[in-house]
Order: structure tokens, then C-alpha cells, then sequence
């Protein structure tokens, strides 16, 4: 249950405060209250055995995967890079140095890291993504809201973002048994961000 998750279980998600209204019947009033939906961060797997090469170099130095870093480790994949990001390199190069930073121990650059991440995923995917690098964005993502969870640091991610992070979880989760509290909770959720009242 939801609820009932042992702390270092809640690493593994995003953590999505959501408003629901509850109606007390004895007093005849309605009340706000504040629920934890959490979505399970769902990894990602690499496309090719290159892909897989590149995820495992950060992997196992416990580090995002940082596409300049990649150009001086993977020199071979420089070409596909510069033609599907050079339009944005300068952000890329400003990531690198947030995630330098970050890796050094500033939490101001680890939560500037995800949003400058958020912020590049709307650009994906690419023709390096799709074809060579594989999905690190979301991997990306993923490693950064652990950070910050493991750090115990409060922080929001975009809508746009959690409606991600929701999809892909619900396409991990097909066939399994339905949540219905979850279900409730993502549905809430979305009313709220139509009525424009997340948090």
C-alpha cells in the first residue's frame, strides 16, 4: 500500500502532492487535505549494445549521463551528436557543469540539474536518442528525483513532467492488477491541473 511505504522505499518514486476534498458530514463541511500520490520510476533500457555501453560508463561511476562527457569518453558518436544538439549545446554544457557540481555535493545544482533536464526533455527524442544514445533524459530524470529524494530534498516537477513519469509507469504496470487508489489519485491529480489548482 501507498501508505504504508517503508522510507527507503519511497527513493524509487516521484512524490506528487495532490489536493482532495473530503466532505465531513457531521459537521457538514468540506475540507482540503493533502495526499501523496507516488509514481514508481520506471528505468530505462538501453536501445543497442552502444547504448548500453554508455549508460554502463555512468552507471558505474553513479552519474548522470552527461552528453558533453559522453563526446570525450565516445569521441566515435560525436558526428550524431553535434547533428541532433549543437542547435542547444550551450544548455548541455551548462547541465555538465550542474552535474559537476551536484557530484561535489551542492544541492542548489542538483535541483538545477533536474530542471535544466526537464527542460531538454521536451526536446526528445532525436535522431542521436532514437537511433544511438538511447533514452538518457529520462534516465536522467530518474536519477536525479532519486538524488534529491535520497538527499531528502523537497522539490516539484513540472505537470508536463509528471504526466510523463505517469504514463510510463501505468505502460510498465500493464496487465498487473489496477491500483485503484493510485488510479483515484492520478485522476484528481489531472482535475486539479485543468482547474490549475496543483500545487
Amino acid at each position: 500500500m501507498q501508505n504504508k511505504l517503508d522510507p527507503k522505499d519511497k527513493i524509487n518514486y516521484y512524490i506528487e502532492p495532490v489536493e482532495v476534498e473530503i466532505y465531513l458530514k457531521k459537521a457538514g463541511i468540506v475540507r482540503t487535505i493533502i495526499k501523496d500520490m507516488y509514481v514508481d520510476l520506471i528505468d530505462v533500457e538501453p536501445i543497442n549494445e552502444g547504448s548500453r555501453e554508455i549508460f554502463d560508463h555512468f552507471k558505474e561511476k553513479d552519474e548522470p549521463v552527461d552528453l558533453v562527457e559522453i563526446m570525450n569518453f565516445f569521441p566515435q558518436y560525436m558526428p550524431a551528436i553535434f547533428e541532433s544538439y549543437y542547435h542547444r549545446m550551450q544548455l548541455y554544457e551548462k547541465l555538465s557543469m550542474h552535474f559537476k557540481e551536484m557530484l561535489a555535493g551542492s544541492e542548489d545544482s542538483m535541483r538545477l540539474a533536474i530542471y535544466f533536464t526537464e527542460l531538454l526533455l521536451k526536446y526528445e527524442p532525436t535522431l542521436a536518442s532514437a537511433n544511438v544514445l538511447g533514452d538518457f533524459q529520462t534516465h536522467n530524470i530518474n536519477y536525479l528525483v532519486r538524488k534529491l529524494n535520497e538527499a531528502g530534498q523537497k522539490f516539484l516537477l513540472e505537470d508536463k513532467t509528471v504526466a510523463y513519469l505517469i504514463k510510463r509507469r501505468n505502460q510498465a504496470f500493464e496487465g498487473r492488477p489496477r491500483d485503484r487508489e493510485f488510479d483515484k489519485l492520478v485522476e484528481l491529480w489531472e482535475y486539479n491541473v485543468k482547474k490549475g489548482k496543483t500545487i
